[in-house]
């Protein structure tokens, strides 16, 4: 028997969190365009960045908590301090994933389904603001419990190819960035001859 120890993100949270910071940022753009001065417009932005960045902390660190996943040798439970979240045999679960959220420095998805329940959810590390090598041997050791016990049920569905497209997002939106600023450069090259 194993139990490891992780922090598991509250999906609700997480699209609360998501929200807070794309609003915010609507205004703050409309209000830095009207500032003249670039000096005041930088120092306006990466402020206001900063204040948006460190309420998004709080708001994902407040709806977090920890889990306990404990790996038998014929069954998976995940204990949500005493309440049981989750509960089933290796021979019962009908498909499985699990794979890094945005990056390794992320967390990862863990995704479980039988017959009766279901388990999906963003886990990351048990320090929230710090990856310990314990934490990327708790990552391994579920993988390769899973991919032991039951190794032809892993399978990549829907919600899957959902996620690991939202998990790639902020990278779509850094390629995106920086062609808008190749263009502005571009732009102004042309615009200023």
């Amino acid at each position: 028997m194993k139990k490891i120890t992780v922090r598991k993100v509250d999906w609700r949270i997480f699209i609360i969190n998501l929200v807070a910071s794309v609003i915010p940022l609507y205004f703050i753009a409309s209000y830095a365009y009207k500032l003249q001065n670039t000096t005041i417009q930088t120092v306006f932005i990466i402020g206001c960045l900063s204040i948006v960045g460190g309420i998004n902390f709080l708001i994902v660190k407040s709806g977090t908590y920890l889990i306990d996943i404990i790996l038998k040798d014929d069954e998976i439970e995940i204990f949500n301090k005493d309440k049981v979240v989750y509960n089933s045999k290796y021979a019962d679960i009908h498909s499985y994933n699990i794979y890094h959220f945005i990056n390794k420095r992320g967390g990862y998805i863990l995704r479980i389904n039988n017959k009766k329940q279901s388990f999906c959810s963003l886990l990351t590390w048990a320090e929230f603001s710090i990856v310990t090598d314990s934490d990327r041997k708790n990552y391994t050791i579920i993988k390769d419990t899973l991919n032991a016990k039951i190794p032809d049920k892993k399978k990549i569905n829907g919600k899957d190819y959902i996620l690991k497209i939202f998990s790639a997002m902020p990278y779509i939106f850094l390629g995106i960035a920086v062609l808008i600023l190749i263009g502005i450069f571009i732009y102004l090259i042309f615009y200023l001859k």
